[in-house]
């Protein structure tokens, strides 16, 4: 192999590690991670997809007194309009109904030892920005869209940071964030971003600059869209294809058409897919995952769950899953099983650890700090 194209592999090495960090699970004493709430859009599409119906107003209640009775409630800390909503109607969306009857502006925003009114059971009422993204929708052809189980894994905000060791020498840093939400085919989406570039000390020897974007459904967490640009000392490359799940097929950028499984995951969506599964003792040992590769092409994965243990990174020490994925068809990674990923043992499944096995020693993306979203 020439310089070139070993540069050229070492830095889609360094971008697979990052990435490839699609499968893991651990939990425990956080040192370096910070918890954020979900924002109340997601709260109100997530209580649509998990929770059930809004009991009818006679219902919600015992009584016909406890229906039309106003209550008074004291903030308390870390409350906020969708907990203490979910507390007295069952129910999170419902939170406008109070932030109205106390003319709450920003309901992000509430201090410890306020009063609120609660509105009685009976005026409680849905906003209307939940029917923007119905829970199981069928388009006008009658397609059924999947709806996820589990919803609450990660969410807006969420900011994983990377180092990529080779020999124990920090050589490049990789981020994985869920960006915003925004709308694809009058669905809410994700959108996810993963960097993987070179660390400062190597940028005069091989620039890498590698740039991911996947746009997840967030009801049923399926890929809509995704990009990659590639920038590797002077290797460059880009890439984007665009899914129509009804109709099974996936649109790349030069204009083919491919077929695809509905639902399928991109190669960054993948991750975030796994991780909400419930990964608890005698669940999911066996994962199987439809992804469509950059060339178009479909192919499986199935993640197999090896054994539970306790890591310690720069980001803290976490007790952890630990999971290793396998290609059940040939796809673009070719793997057999080279890779294993360390991941929270909690809710939010974050990846903490990753190890590729290379000819030469072994590849470790480790996580040095991070943002969740809180996972109930």
């Amino acid at each position: 192999m020439d310089k070139k194209g070993g540069m050229k592999k070492t830095g889609v090495l360094i971008l697979t590690v990052v990435l490839c960090s699609f499968l893991i699970s651990c939990a425990s004493i956080i040192k370096k991670i910070s918890v954020v709430k979900a924002t109340d859009e997601e709260q109100i599409i997530r209580d649509q997809v998990e929770e059930t119906p809004v009991p009818s107003a006679t219902a919600v209640t015992a009584t016909a007194v406890e229906e039309n009775k106003i209550n008074e409630y004291t903030i308390q800390k870390g409350d906020s309009l969708w907990k203490i909503s979910r507390s007295y109607y069952g129910k999170g969306a419902l939170y406008p109904s109070i932030a109205d009857t106390n003319a709450v502006n920003n309901p992000d925003l509430i201090f410890e030892g306020k009063k609120l009114l609660i509105p009685a059971s009976k005026a409680a009422v849905l906003p209307v920005a939940t029917k923007v993204v119905p829970a199981n929708v069928k388009s006008k052809s009658g397609f059924e869209y999947r709806v996820s189980s589990n919803t609450r894994a990660f969410g807006v905000g969420e900011k994983l940071v990377y180092a990529v060791k080779y020999f124990n020498v920090t050589a490049g840093i990789g981020v994985l964030e869920i960006e915003n939400m925004v709308e694809i085919n009058g669905r809410k989406v994700y959108k996810l971003g993963a960097l993987a570039q070179t660390a400062p000390f190597f940028e005069s020897f091989f620039r890498v600059r590698d740039r991911i974007e996947s746009y997840i459904d967030i009801v049923g967490l399926f890929s809509w869209k995704y990009t990659k640009k590639l920038e590797e000392g002077t290797y460059r490359a880009n890439t984007a294809i665009e899914f129509n799940h009804e109709k099974a097929t996936a649109l790349k950028h030069t204009g083919e058409t491919y077929t695809i499984v509905p639902f399928t995951q991109d190669v960054l969506s993948e991750l975030y897919y796994y991780r909400t599964f419930d990964l608890s003792p005698g669940k999911n040992d066996e994962v199987y995952i439809d992804v469509c590769a950059d060339d178009g092409k479909s192919y499986q994965i199935v993640v197999k769950k090896l054994r539970y243990e306790t890591v310690t990174v720069e980001a803290g020490t976490f007790d952890c899953v630990v999971v290793q994925p396998f290609l059940k068809f040939e796809g673009i990674f070719k793997q057999a099983g080279d890779v294993v990923i360390w991941m929270t043992n909690d809710a939010n499944k974050v990846p903490v650890k990753v190890e590729s096995k290379i000819p030469i020693g072994a590849i470790y993306a480790e996580l040095q700090n991070a943002t969740v979203v809180q996972a109930r």
